[in-house]
This record gives C-alpha cells, structure tokens and sequence, in this order.
C-alpha cells in the first residue's frame, strides 16, 4: 500500500467519524429538545430520528451510480456539506417539522456520502489490502458512535443545546476541506467518468453480494434494536433501585462499551479475516451477536448487561467488517453501485428491524424478543454455513 492510499484511507475513517460522531452526538439533546421546548409526543420524537433512514435508503443505490458516472469526490463533499447544514438547522427550527426537514437532508447527505466512500476505498486498494483499509474505516466509524452520546450529554449539559449541533458542523466541515485538499480519484476512474457501468455481476460476485446483503440487514438490526427495546429493558426490569439519571448514564456506558469494542477489534478481525476469509468471518459475528442476545434473555444484572455489551460489540464489528470486504471485493467496475446497494440494505435494516421489534416486544415483551431474534440469527447463521 503507497503512503498516498493510507493517506485517503485515514482521510476516509476521519470523514466516517466525523458522519457517525455528528449523528449520535446530538441524539440526547435533540431527543429532549424535541419533546421539551415542543412540547411534542415521543412518537414524534421518534419520527424525528426516523426521518433519517426514511431520506437515505433510497438514495443509496442512486448515489453509488451517480459517483460511478461523475466520480466518488464530489459526491462524498456535497454528502458532507448536507451533513454540515442539516446540523446548522436544527438549532434555528422552530417547529417538529423543521427538525424532520433537517434529518431528511441529513439522510440525503448518507445516502450520497457512504456508497462512494466506500467505492473510493474500494478502488484505491487491492484485494490484499482491502480488509485492512475496511478495518481502519470502521474503527472511525465505531469511535464516532462510541464517543458521540456522551459527549453530547456533556455538551449539552455544559453548554447549551447549539454547542453539539455546530461541533458537527466543524467536524463535517473540516472532513470537507481534508478531502477537497488531499484526495485524488484514481486515473481510471477519471478516465471513465463518462461511460454508464451496468450492473452486472457475475454468479459469484452476486452469491457474495447477497451474502453480504443478507447478514448486514439481521446483524446491524441487533444494534439497531439497543436504543428502542434494550434501554426501556434495562431501565425498567434490570435497574430499578437505581434513580433514573443512574440509569440513563449506566445504558449509556454500556451502549458505549458496546461500540467502543467494535472499534478497539478491527484491526485483530482483519488479522482473522485472513486465516478464515469474509464469509466465516462474517458467520462469527452474526453468531456472536446471536449469542448476546441469548444471555440478554438471561440476564439479571447490570454487570451481566456490560459483559454482554462486550459479545455484541464483537459480533457487530466482525459482521460489519466481513461483509463489507466481501461486498467490495465483489464490485470490480461497479463498485459505487454494489456498495449502494450494501448500504440500501444497511439502512433497512437499521429502519426497518427497530420498528417490528417494537411491536413484537409490546406483544411478548422483550426478554422473549431477544430469545426469539437470537434463534432467529442461529438459523440463519446455519443457512449460510450449508450454502456458503
């Protein structure tokens, strides 16, 4: 690998960071603001959140193709300068509708933003060192999620609901100008910014697309569920004698916990992916997380609750890197739309999973949504064994 592509491979992990840290940091403040100074339901809160995913899963696969014709930079800026207004919005809102209005073009700046990062770490890698540039790229990403929630409790308790909402748009700001001032697309790539790619993929390519599909949708529902099922459990069956911000800071550590190991294990899964490769790699993970949410249905305890933070950040950091190798190394020419077509299937399972385990939890309550989500993982990790 030359000193110019881990150049662009750092650039990319600050730019991801800069993306999840910029999301999750205004989470605790903007869910209080929008229920506080609203004086709004929690549905409309939870609106609010979900008008995200609403806004970039479409625009994933449209994005991918769009940075194939007229090249992965510029649609990887405008993604990030979405970001950046959408956080200088939403601060000056003055209705739940100008919040939703901010998240969807927060969304829209996703759905521009991760397909052609991804496809630029895609192109400027080979398959040797591929895992590695992908493992470096989540440890951003997993240290913007980790961080975020508790520096935007502190933000906002230190100074004021506008300090988190601008820290973003420095961030995204800053990722920008590194981008504009550092990264050059491949030769290639300028080359052929004017021929239409059709995507088409060879049997294995696709086996290995639709694997990747597949597992990234049950597995990133996992930490998708955390927020809207896990902490209510949490809170109300497992931490009771404790006051209710105790609890709120508890849940807290350990969703931190959780993605701070997705992040700490990146580079050791790399070093696994290749003695083992993307596929078992990929099947470990969905297995662990499997496993995390057995003990859930077990657990008693607020230490149990960290130890199983633990197993399922693991299990997310080893799926998400497994697929998101295997899933990159199958779209030679194609890659900005085979990795939209990735994150179209990341962001429905982030969207799409929350919203029916909700409702199964209210119907047989959560414990027996975690038993039954983790046999559900173990069948499906049985599948894929048999027919990888």
């Amino acid at each position: 690998m030359t000193n110019r592509t881990g150049w662009i491979i750092a650039i990319a992990a600050i730019c991801v960071f800069s993306t999840q840290f910029g999301v999750t940091v205004i989470a605790t403040p903007l869910a209080w603001w929008v229920v506080e100074k609203f004086e709004t339901t929690w549905f409309v809160s939870s609106l609010v959140f979900a008008a995200f995913t609403i806004a970039s899963t479409p625009l994933e696969i449209p994005g991918g193709m769009l940075s194939d014709k007229i090249g992965r930079k510029p649609l990887i800026v405008v993604g990030l300068l979405l970001y950046a207004g959408a956080s200088a919005l939403f601060p000056l809102s003055r209705t739940p509708s100008d919040l939703i209005f901010a998240r969807l073009l927060q969304g829209a700046g996703a759905g521009l933003f991760f397909p052609a990062i991804t496809a630029l770490i895609t192109e400027m890698t080979s398959y040797k060192d591929r895992g590695y540039a992908m493992s470096i790229y989540n440890v951003g990403m997993g240290a913007g999620m980790a961080l975020g929630p508790a520096a935007g409790g502190f933000l906002f308790a230190m100074f004021g609901i506008f300090v988190p909402f601008y820290l973003c748009v420095g961030f995204a700001l800053l990722s920008v100008a590194l981008v504009l001032l550092f990264v050059s697309e491949p030769r290639l790539r300028v080359r052929s910014k004017s021929k239409r790619v059709a995507l088409s993929l060879t049997d294995r390519d696709r086996k290995a697309l639709t694997f990747s599909c597949v597992v990234i949708f049950f597995g990133i529902g996992v930490a998708a569920i955390m927020t809207p099922v896990f902490a209510p459990f949490a809170a109300k069956e497992l931490m009771l004698s404790l006051s209710f911000a105790r609890r709120l800071e508890l849940i807290g550590l350990i969703l931190s916990t959780m993605l701070a190991v997705f992040a700490i294990l990146q580079v050791l899964f790399n070093r696994l992916m290749k003695h083992t490769g993307e596929l078992n790699l990929s099947i470990l993970g969905l297995f662990m997380c499997a496993l995390g949410l057995l003990f859930l249905y077990f657990a008693t305890t607020p230490t149990e609750l960290f130890l199983i933070s633990i197993v399922l950040g693991a299990g997310l950091g080893a799926l998400s890197l497994g697929t998101l190798t295997l899933a990159s190394k199958s779209a030679a020419g194609k890659e900005g739309q085979v990795m939209g077509v990735y994150y179209t299937m990341f962001y429905a399972g982030l969207g799409a999973i929350p919203l029916l385990c909700g409702w199964l939890s209210d119907i047989s309550g959560p414990r027996m949504l975690f038993l039954g989500y983790a046999l559900l993982l173990l069948l499906l990790c049985l599948v894929l064994w048999v027919t990888k």
